[in-house]
């Protein structure tokens, strides 16, 4: 690639620029529609949503709503946020459409129950302990938080785009 670009300079008729420059100086003529489609079998949803995955999405849906149901309140509470940071990863790694895709392809598909199901476990009990009167303490989620990121600590500074989800704004600041 940097070839490419020390040999610019020498091109009369080609001069580097971003897609948002040239979208900018060249605005499109007209609109298309693309249709739905995925890359999966029969290039439709079914690999995600089909008869035998439909169980994961009705698992999945009340546990977003439960973490988003606590994720503000929990957001404002210094003690807290280390679970609730625990608690959006692993909600994020019960959200991966692999699961779906394993499960459907028929190829490992005790692996992707199980990750799955223990993904979805785990979050609940980060959710419970964020939850109060749930007979979850937030030391219990310290403590499960401080196991889980041994294995799962990807996005480590996960709350300032949780904060900016949570607020509209892409510049709220944690302190």
């Amino acid at each position: 690639m940097g070839d490419v670009y020390r040999e610019l300079p020498h091109q009369r008729n080609v001069r580097p620029v971003t897609g948002s420059r040239h979208l900018a100086d060249h605005p499109a003529r007209s609109a298309i529609r693309l249709p739905e489609g995925t890359w999966g079998a029969n290039g439709d949803f079914s690999m995600w949503l089909g008869p035998e995955t439909a169980w994961t999405w009705e698992r999945m849906w009340p546990l977003e709503q439960a973490f988003w149901d606590v994720a503000g309140e929990a957001l404002t509470q210094p003690a807290a946020r280390p679970v609730l940071a625990q608690a959006v990863r692993s909600l994020l790694l019960t959200q991966s459409s692999d699961w779906q895709f394993i499960i459907s392809t028929g190829a490992v598909v005790d692996y992707a129950v199980r990750r799955f199901t223990q993904h979805c476990l785990e979050t609940e009990k980060l959710v419970a302990a964020l939850t109060s009167g749930s007979g979850t303490s937030l030391e219990a989620g310290q403590q499960l938080t401080a196991e889980l990121e041994q294995r799962d600590h990807l996005f480590p500074d996960v709350l300032p785009a949780l904060a900016a989800a949570l607020s509209g704004s892409r510049s709220l600041v944690l302190s």
